[in-house]
């Protein structure tokens, strides 16, 4: 199963870019991993139109058979472990590839939130969308390393 992330928006923190790279590279050890990030839309649109621009970018990077989790305020919350069960069971479906989706400051278009699978989200609190980046590859991380039983969560 690849596991890629698809997320809207430059970052603007280095370290953050490199706290991702690092997970995901860390991750590498469990799963193929892909990165993409899309340019979004500049919110000087309005936010039907903006909300569509972004939503062509990402249905040009979603194949037919991908697995679609949103992160999104709406979403399910899992603790750690319940996220690696999550993550197992995703696995066990022989998924080809697992799509976690960061969009922007509004969310998704219709048509998005119709084709996702399901949505996620990583907390209660309004995180900054370069922060969520970082705490779902840290987690996805850790995800992995709960089922695979590595040290690194210490339970």
């Amino acid at each position: 199963m690849i596991v890629k992330l698809v997320m809207l928006g430059k970052n603007k923190d280095s370290c953050i870019d490199n706290g991702i790279t690092d997970y995901l590279k860390r991750m590498g050890i469990y799963t193929d991993t892909e990165v993409k990030i899309l340019k979004g839309a500049k919110m000087g649109e309005n936010l039907t139109s903006a909300l569509k621009t972004e939503a062509d970018q990402i249905w040009d990077e979603l194949g037919k058979t991908d697995y679609l989790v949103l992160l999104d305020e709406k979403g399910k919350e899992y603790t750690s472990v319940g996220l690696a069960n999550k993550l197992e069971k995703w696995r066990e479906m022989n998924l080809k590839r697992l799509v976690f989706l960061i969009g922007g400051a509004y969310g998704f278009a219709d048509d998005i939130y119709k084709r996702s699978n399901e949505m996620l989200s990583l907390s209660k609190m309004t995180l900054t969308h370069q922060h969520a980046r970082l705490i779902l590859a840290e987690q996805l991380y850790r995800a992995f390393t709960i089922i695979h039983k590595h040290p690194y969560h210490h339970v």
